[in-house]
Formats: structure tokens, C-alpha cells, sequence
């Protein structure tokens, strides 16, 4: 192709990631929400408040190639917005594309003519069936909604956000746990489960035919005027497991707290009442991850070890090394998966630890190299004995690092 040719195509082309935008959306009146929405918002993630008392809160998601594919590009349009908002709790949804041109509209000497993709097809293939198909219809159920809207399933908990004692007394967060046998809840879910895509890496829908899933959600509650509003602020999903003889294993599937949410305690309060839960009951044996990203492995040992030391869970052991039925005897009392409790307790033995010079630090090293081999045999049973021994070596360095920062934050 003509490089002129080229370059003139590559103007038509649109990063799906930055014209996606996601508006949660909230008022009192159906004037003022149209009104909100009507304003282009410039600033992601931040609210805007209309004097009808509309409040949208705009942001991007971090994933758009289980939509629009891998390369997650866009091509045919100049000016390219696709705007997807949500009733703040109920997740009534409205889908709006609009762009400034499409190619089919540009002179073009090409012998093959030229076509823009599809952006709204692939969009609403991932919604639930039934959203609103105009803006006014969107903006008459965020009014009802925002006055009449109550989360869904069985209030299990409620708690203040990090840094709100002495603010806002009409702010308040609750957690509801729900299950698919509820017909009303799995047409909620069937809205929600389109943020999995958007945020969690891989994620896939949910088989809501299984009623072994429990699905917990979080809502934030304003209390103006003796008259209760929801918000959204995350979810996580969690299945349970057959576990011989007569118990269940619970395991954490999704979990996403929304990004105008996140950095204020919201994963952390919902991950301690989980693993609360979980404690608790007789139930379950203990409680794993499905695939956890790096935010949330650091979420969940910053969280596991606060626990774990203010239960006084190592105070028992000295140094290194520790048996495996020492172990297991952990881990059967903390109800954490075995591989959880091993770092848990990899953990506590550095902090225990003075020096890097020490015997104890010397019979840690050799106890974590130990477990590093047996988890990676067969990635190093083909390399010689001192590439195993760099291998091995590069590892360990890189898990000391890991320790002591997640230490520096608890």
C-alpha cells in the first residue's frame, strides 16, 4: 500500500480503551440526568453535580479486546465515542455511540472499498438484553432508581470507609450476599457481569445455572433526608467446592472494586469479611484465589498477615526450618489455602530475623530455596546444576524483595 495511503488510513483508526466511557450516574430528577448527560465530561473519574442534583461519574476501562479484539483498535471513524452508562445502583444501562466522521463518508480512489467496523453490534453483545434505548428512558429510571433502588439478597455486614470517621455521617458502605436461585438477582448479575470484562484480565461470564456461586456485592448508602441512595462500589464472586468428607471450599473467582472506588479500603473491607465468613463457619475448609492479579496478591497478604500476627499465629515457631505438619496444622486452623500459609509464614520467619548474616537468616534461605525448587521442577529439570543453582538463587533474591515490602506495608 502507498505509504501516503497508509498514513491517511491510520488517522481513521481509534484506541477502543479511550473511546469507551463508563458513566455511573445518579439524581433526582429525570431533567436534571439528561441535562448531566448531555455535558461532555472532561475530566475522568471525577464527578460532576447539576444543580438538579445529577451526579456522573465518568472513567475508562482498562480492557476492551474481549469486545473489540485483541489489538483493541477501532477503525472507520474520526472523533469515536462510545458511551456506556449505568444507573449508579441499579445498573439500568444505556448504550450511546456518536462520532464527528465515518470513512464511508471520505472520497476515496481505492479499488476496494472502504468499510468502518462494527462498534455497536460487539458492544451489546456483552450487555444484558433488556437496556434502556434512549436517554430519556435512561434518565426517568436513574431518578426512580436513586430514590427507590434497594441492593439485592442479604445484608451481611456494613462498615465506614478509611479516612470518613468524623466526615460524611450519612456515608455508609454495606455488603450483600446473593445467589443465582433469585431470579431478581440474576437479572442484576446479568447487567453487573460486563465489568468483568472491562477490569479483571481473562475474565469470562459466569455459569449463573450453577447455584453453588455466591456473589458478594458492596454498596456505598447516602442517607439525605430520611430517603436512602445506592451506588455500586464493587463485587466479588466466589464458588464453592465439594471437600471431602462432608465440608465446601470456597474460592474467590472475580473480584473488582470500580476504579472511582479504589484506594480507599473498599477491596481490603471486603476481603476481611470474606475470609471472616469463611473462619467462622464450620462449613468450609479454607479459602483460595482463582488466578489473583498483583494488586490483589498484595491486597491479600497485607490483609492475611495483619490477621495472622495480631492472632499471634507464629509466635510459637523461632526460625527456620518449619515441618510440613507445622504447616499444615496452620493452615488448617487459619483456613488458608496451603500455598497462602507457606508465604504467610515465610513472611513472619524474615521479620523474626535480625541480620542477613544470622544462622536464622542462613536456614531461611535454604528453606525457601527448598520450597522454590519443588514448585518449579519442571522448568529447571533440563538446566544444568549451576544454571539450577542461578536460577533458584535469582529467585530467591526476587522473593526477600517481595517480603520485606509487603512488611514495609503492614
Amino acid at each position: 500500500m502507498d505509504p501516503q495511503v497508509a498514513a491517511s488510513l491510520s488517522q481513521w483508526a481509534t484506541e477502543s480503551n479511550s473511546a469507551v466511557f463508563i458513566s455511573l450516574v445518579s439524581g433526582e430528577t429525570a431533567d436534571g440526568v439528561v441535562k448531566a448527560l448531555s455535558t461532555d465530561l472532561a475530566a475522568d473519574c471525577m464527578p460532576e453535580d447539576d444543580e438538579d442534583g445529577a451526579d456522573v461519574i465518568q472513567f475508562h476501562p482498562a480492557f476492551t479486546y474481549p469486545i473489540y479484539g485483541e489489538h483493541e483498535r477501532i477503525f472507520g471513524y474520526k472523533g469515536l465515542r462510545i458511551q456506556l452508562s449505568y444507573a449508579a445502583g441499579s445498573l439500568a444501562t444505556l448504550l450511546e455511540v456518536d462520532y464527528a466522521k465515518r470513512i464511508e463518508q471520505m472520497d476515496s480512489t481505492l479499488a476496494v472499498p472502504l468499510k468502518a467496523d462494527d462498534v455497536d453490534g460487539p458492544m451489546r453483545s456483552v450487555l444484558a438484553q433488556n437496556i434502556c434505548s434512549t436517554r430519556e428512558e435512561f434518565a426517568q429510571r436513574v431518578a426512580l432508581d436513586t430514590q427507590e433502588f434497594r441492593p439485592i439478597g442479604q445484608k451481611v455486614h456494613e462498615y465506614k470507609a478509611i479516612g470518613e470517621a468524623g466526615g460524611n455521617e450519612q456515608l455508609r458502605y454495606e455488603i450483600y450476599e446473593s445467589g443465582f436461585e433469585s431470579s431478581e438477582f440474576r437479572a442484576y448479575h446479568e447487567r453487573m457481569q460486563t465489568l468483568v470484562l472491562f477490569f479483571i484480565e481473562g475474565a469470562q461470564f459466569i455459569d449463573m445455572g450453577d447455584e453453588r456461586w455466591r456473589v458478594f456485592t458492596v454498596f456505598e448508602r447516602l442517607d439525605v433526608n430520611g430517603v436512602a441512595s445506592y451506588s455500586l462500589v464493587g463485587f466479588c464472586t466466589m464458588y464453592r467446592f465439594y471437600h471431602w468428607p462432608d465440608r465446601k471450599r470456597p474460592r474467590i473467582s472475580q473480584f473488582l472494586i470500580l476504579p472511582p472506588f479504589q484506594g480507599h479500603g473498599h477491596g481490603s473491607s471486603l476481603y476481611r469479611f470474606i475470609y471472616s465468613m469463611v473462619l467462622a463457619s464450620p462449613e468450609y475448609a479454607d479459602l483460595s484465589v482463582e488466578d489473583p492479579s498483583e494488586a490483589f496478591d498484595d491486597m491479600r497478604d497485607r490483609n492475611d498477615m495483619r490477621y495472622l500476627l495480631k492472632h499471634k499465629a507464629f509466635d510459637h515457631i523461632k526460625c527456620a526450618p518449619v515441618s510440613r505438619s507445622d504447616i499444615v496444622e496452620l493452615q488448617r486452623k487459619f483456613k488458608l489455602s496451603l500455598r497462602q500459609m507457606t508465604r504467610c509464614l515465610e513472611i513472619a520467619l524474615l521479620q523474626k530475623i535480625k541480620s542477613e548474616s544470622s544462622q536464622e537468616f542462613r536456614q531461611l534461605r535454604l528453606f525457601i530455596k527448598k520450597r522454590i525448587y519443588a514448585q518449579n521442577t519442571d522448568l529447571l529439570q533440563d538446566l544444568d546444576a549451576d544454571d539450577k543453582k542461578q536460577k533458584v538463587a535469582e529467585s530467591f533474591a526476587a522473593v526477600i524483595d517481595d517480603y520485606r515490602r509487603i512488611l514495609s506495608l503492614i
